[in-house]
């Protein structure tokens, strides 16, 4: 490492601070990614019917911001570049808001989700109860709360290939609770590592700050030696 960069880390003591903040935005982005693949997988799943778009769609648009801002933040921290700094705090702070007031909604939201489920059933079964087979072959179960409740095909419980004994409705509410689970876990770990990078990113735009109104001047190599030994 030589020049500007090298004076900013000698002067700042910023070398450690500036790794720490790359990994964790690096760690950031990876959860970012992870959010956006489970929202648009979500957008086309089976299941969609049942929970609703508006999990998918909310990781969806989270997990594109998430990605984008850490990256950003880890340009700031190759480039030291204060504005790039600067740029990237403003945009953390309004997403940590934003996510936080997600993970709200997502934790307030209605846990007695039976009656949803019985229409978005009954709507299946009356259009497309060949998404209900596919339901009841993949949760195995036969039916909704029971197998005699609109099954597919009528009777399933004794049906070859079939002959699961239990309604869907409890695997159906236990895998949403599941998923819901997740998306909260993954949200509280994402702000918390967003947090403590927007306190290092402060950190390192005031040091590159201090640093460059003091001034910059070359700073000699080890091995050019004192001038007067030089004489």
């Amino acid at each position: 490492m030589s020049g500007f960069g090298e004076y900013l880390d000698r002067l700042s003591g910023s070398g450690i601070l500036r790794a720490i903040h790359m990994v964790i935005n690096g760690v950031a982005a990876g959860a970012g990614i992870f959010l956006l693949v489970t929202g648009v997988t979500g957008l086309f799943d089976v299941y969609k019917t049942f929970g609703g778009m508006t999990m998918p769609l909310m990781c969806s648009v989270l997990g594109l911001l998430v990605t984008f801002v850490s990256f950003l933040g880890i340009v700031g921290s190759i480039k030291r570049n204060q504005y790039i700094f600067a740029t990237y705090s403003a945009l953390l702070t309004l997403l940590v808001v934003v996510q936080i007031i997600a993970l709200l909604v997502i934790w307030l939201h209605p846990e007695h989700i039976e009656d949803r489920f019985s229409t978005a059933w009954e709507g299946l079964y009356d259009k497309d109860p060949d998404t209900i087979r596919y339901i009841e072959k993949d949760l195995k179960c036969c039916g909704f709360k029971s197998p005699t409740d609109m099954p597919v095909p009528a009777h399933c419980i004794t049906k070859k290939h079939y002959g699961f004994t239990v309604g869907c409705l409890e695997p159906l509410e236990h895998q949403w609770h599941q998923r819901r689970t997740a998306v909260l876990w993954a949200g509280l770990a994402i702000v918390g590592a967003q947090v403590i990078s927007l306190l290092m990113g402060a950190e390192l735009a005031r040091r590159y700050k201090r640093a460059r109104e003091g001034g910059y001047h070359r700073v000699p190599e080890r091995t050019e030696g004192s001038p007067l030994l030089r004489a």
